[in-house]
């Protein structure tokens, strides 16, 4: 047993455990503020990627659609290439002669190429990007946002020309057919296509079909300096755009339109423009 001098107690060093709370503190202190750094590192490193990721999908979202808008002008060019061919034949035939063929076959020719389509694209990316100012923000390429305002500027024009005149075309055959006491011909397809009106709008078939292609070509070459404005390539879009077309043909289910579609045009219901030569020669010979 320790005998302890009551008149001269042991001196207690109060100082030592002091030192080692402080330096607990301190250690405590320092570990904390490094793993709040580290913490708020990490987590701007992830905003920072994240950002970036939308930024790209952004970017890729709005140039594909712009190249989907350029692969419809394509479209539209080889759709017209079916009309002008009828609409070429019925235009370079003396009206006398196309008065020969029934009125049922005339008014099926004229309908045939006189088929238009409405433009329209998808306009749900180019909404998100042009009234997002959020995505404007984390876009940062002010070369960039101005470049694609272009080329949906251009998109909206084409859209509004050839809505434009496809109404007014129609409206030339409406036209007629309000009022046929203003158009010669005996029968309403010779008064249609003895008018004017709807020569020329038959004539700017074949003209169109060249616009189209120059559209779609323009709308490339703008693509392109998207592309080089933000830093992606060619391939990526285009890559990006078939997935894009194939996810779209594996969700939605085409209708069977087979029983609305007018059959194609053969030897004996007028194809080709020989085909409708050999039928005015046959109905010639009949007389």
């Amino acid at each position: 047993m320790v005998k302890i001098n009551i008149l001269r107690p042991p001196r207690v060093n109060i100082k030592a455990p002091n030192r080692s709370f402080w330096k607990q503190i301190g250690m405590i202190f320092i570990g904390t503020t490094i793993s709040l750094v580290l913490t708020i590192t990490a987590a701007a490193l992830m905003e920072r990627h994240q950002r970036a990721k939308d930024r790209k999908l952004s970017a890729m979202m709005v140039m594909s659609n712009i190249e989907k808008f350029a692969r419809n002008m394509e479209q539209h060019e080889q759709y017209l290439s079916r009309l002008d061919s009828t609409a070429a034949w019925l235009l370079n035939t003396p009206v006398e002669d196309l008065e020969l063929l029934p009125d049922g076959e005339l008014n099926s020719l004229i309908d045939q190429s006189t088929a238009f389509i409405f433009i329209s694209y998808d306009k749900s990316a180019e909404s998100i990007f042009s009234n997002n100012i959020e995505t404007w923000k984390n876009m940062g390429n002010v070369l960039f946002i101005d470049r694609v305002g272009e080329c949906f500027s251009s998109m909206h024009q084409v859209e509004e020309y050839w809505n434009k005149w496809m109404s007014d075309a129609n409206n030339s055959i409406l036209d007629v057919k309000s009022h046929p006491e203003n158009y010669e011909g005996g029968t309403m397809p010779v008064k249609i296509i003895s008018s004017e009106k709807v020569r020329r709008m038959l004539k700017g078939i074949h003209y169109f079909r060249a616009w189209f292609t120059n559209v779609a070509a323009t709308m490339r070459y703008q693509n392109r300096g998207n592309m080089a404005a933000i830093g992606i390539t060619e391939q990526e879009v285009m890559d990006f755009t078939d997935a894009r077309e194939q996810d779209d043909e594996m969700t939605e289910e085409s209708p069977d339109i087979s029983q609305f579609i007018t059959p194609p045009l053969s030897r004996d219901n007028l194809t080709t423009k020989r085909d409708l030569d050999a039928r005015l020669e046959e109905l010639k010979n009949c007389d």
